[in-house]
């Protein structure tokens, strides 16, 4: 923890003496829809989210981002623990610098996010009213059970001025404080090495990422320490005048085994303390306008529950609308 600390103010440190003014800078703003359902899930029916961004790039020397997510999880009704829902809320906050070393045929970043939010899953229990007639009526109870955490995730890496070798190195801290009970609580150390390659004349990019996870002991995920999964993605460009006039496709594969996941590609977080076994997923971005553009994607996802001993899925549906100026 004190690690990690140290590391975020001297990042942050860095970051800010790159910002030295308060023109030339170039703006995004964001918003996302995510619709997701549940198939074979004995606890969990479906999930509502949704999401705002805004970045600012400052030339090429530094840049933030900053965001807030909402999600909404349903639970399958008449459950016998009484599980009604659960409500997620994350403030992410992302800042980054490039430095072009003499000695480097390309450009070095230095890139610190983080991560703020809780989640409040809610139940009902039913108790013994007070005596009315002859019986003794039911009254329901609804409780909520709160998780606090937060993640701070600084990640270095590498673009050689040809754009064609990418490769990375990320660290991710995450901790989660329950108040239900404090044999929940848990810390998640993540890291992500990562090498990209573009082909094709540019037209083309495959990302390899891998996922290193260890855990610390909990009741959330008992008799697992840590976790190794990889994902591959693969995007292609299109020239002017393409197909349905199609900016870009991409396809992302994810095999082996991760929990408690931090993406920072799509600046997200897995809270649910089950294994993701399988990804398959497609997309398909469009321009439209010189400053807008759409990206629409779909996928399934393979998981595990730990605590349950059931093996679920999940399809689900991504809507991303950004905006330059």
């Amino acid at each position: 923890m004190k690690i990690s600390l140290i590391i975020f103010i001297c990042c942050f440190w860095l970051l800010a003496g790159q910002v030295r003014s308060a023109e030339d800078w170039y703006w995004q703003g964001s918003a996302q829809l995510l619709l997701k359902n549940y198939s074979g899930s004995a606890q969990s029916d479906n999930l509502s989210g949704f999401g705002v961004f805004l970045s600012g790039d400052y030339l090429e020397q530094a840049g933030f981002k900053i965001g807030y997510n909402d999600n909404h999880t349903n639970y399958k009704s008449a459950l016998d623990n009484g599980l009604q829902g659960n409500d997620e809320k994350v403030l992410f906050l992302s800042g980054r610098s490039n430095y072009y070393p003499d000695k480097l045929p390309g450009t070095l970043m230095l890139r610190l996010d983080g991560y703020v939010g809780k989640d409040e899953t809610s139940f009902q229990t039913a108790t013994s009213g007070p005596p009315m007639g002859n019986g003794f009526p039911q009254q329901i109870v609804t409780e909520t059970v709160k998780d606090k955490f937060f993640v701070v995730y600084p990640t270095v890496s590498f673009l050689n001025y040809a754009k064609t070798v990418y490769a990375d190195l990320g660290y991710a801290f995450s901790s989660y404080h329950s108040n239900d009970n404090g044999t929940d609580d848990i810390e998640i150390v993540q890291w992500t090495p990562t090498l990209g390659f573009g082909f094709n004349r540019g037209y083309d990019w495959l990302q390899l990422r891998a996922y290193l996870v260890s855990l610390s002991a909990s009741n959330r995920v008992e008799g697992k320490d840590g976790t190794t999964a990889l994902e591959a993605k693969w995007t292609h460009w299109f020239t002017a005048n393409a197909p349905l006039n199609l900016h870009s496709v991409r396809l992302s594969l994810l095999t082996g085994e991760r929990i408690y996941a931090v993406d920072s590609d799509a600046c997200s977080l897995c809270n649910v303390a089950d294994i993701q076994t399988g990804l398959v997923a497609i997309g398909a971005e469009w321009k439209l306008s010189e400053k807008t553009s759409l990206l629409l994607q779909s996928g399934n996802e393979a998981y595990e529950s730990l605590l349950l001993n059931d093996d679920y899925s999940s399809t689900y549906i991504y809507v991303y609308l950004s905006q330059k100026w």
